[in-house]
């Protein structure tokens, strides 16, 4: 779990209060940090990709982490770890549920750049 404390501005123009971004990773990341793979999971997937990606992440298959350090990690808005509408918001202390707040595909691009600084990574090598 990565946790980002410091307020988190949406495209939307609504601040979220602070970021937690859940991630999965399989893997060894080798010295030269050039062997990542980061897989974006779907809008309704979480960040375990072997549970839903069969037949594509193992060993001798097209991502292989053997060879390879794999990182998906759960989207913001979703509520498969990440911040999302089960967070507590903070204003009424109950969940946003539908209050949260619009996150567009630039908001979740952010905040995985966010994570992939916070794990030293400079270079993706696939996407």
């Amino acid at each position: 779990m990565f946790k980002y404390n410091q307020p988190f501005q949406l495209e939307s123009g609504e601040t979220l209060p602070q970021l937690q971004i859940h991630y999965s990773t399989l893997g060894k990341l080798d010295l030269a940090k050039n062997n990542v793979v980061w897989i974006c999971h779907a809008l309704t997937a979480n960040s375990d990709v072997e549970s839903w990606w069969e037949g594509m992440v193992g060993d001798k298959m097209v991502f292989d982490p053997s060879r390879q350090f794999i990182i998906c990690a759960s989207i913001i808005g979703s509520c498969n770890g990440s911040t999302g509408p089960t967070d507590i918001n903070p204003k009424t202390k109950k969940p946003y549920f539908l209050t949260f707040p619009l996150v567009t595909i630039r908001d979740m691009a952010r905040a995985h750049i966010l994570l992939r600084e916070h794990l030293g990574i400079k270079h993706i090598h696939s996407l």
